[in-house]
């Protein structure tokens, strides 16, 4: 979607998700859970090394009262309980793919162990075939 230098774009109905995903972990949940489909809290948290328990539930909380995550209690004995994407999280995600793009152009870098990637081979491509020539 190309739009014009001097067009007029309206930013105000960003300012409730912005709230969310602005947090520092929101969009590194909707990673992990988009790239795995579905995870326990344990799991989640494994993945990102320095979020506290704290943190973690309250993000998970949250991104669930913005309807980007849900949670899915399953009946075992202890209950297992497992975070997926709604389909409004997959999108966002499937939204930031673009930005991860032009951040790569821009020279972004992963970091080193980062355990986080895009699972789309095809999307990696193309960030690292542009960045690098």
């Amino acid at each position: 979607m190309e739009i014009p230098v001097h067009s007029s774009v309206c930013f105000c109905p960003l300012h409730g998700i912005l709230d969310t995903i602005s947090k520092k972990w929101a969009l590194m949940v909707i990673a992990v859970v988009g790239n795995s489909g579905s995870m326990g809290f344990n799991e989640i948290k494994k993945y990102l090394s320095g979020i506290s328990s704290k943190t973690l539930s309250a993000t998970l909380k949250e991104l669930e009262d913005k309807e980007l995550l849900v949670r899915n209690v399953i009946d075992t004995t202890p209950p297992t309980v497992r975070y997926s994407l709604t389909d409004s999280g997959g999108e966002l995600r499937g939204l930031l793919i673009p930005l991860l793009e032009w951040v790569m152009k821009k020279g972004g870098h992963e970091e080193e162990g980062c355990p986080i990637h895009v699972h789309d081979k095809k999307v990696n491509e193309d960030i690292f075939e542009e960045r690098d020539g």
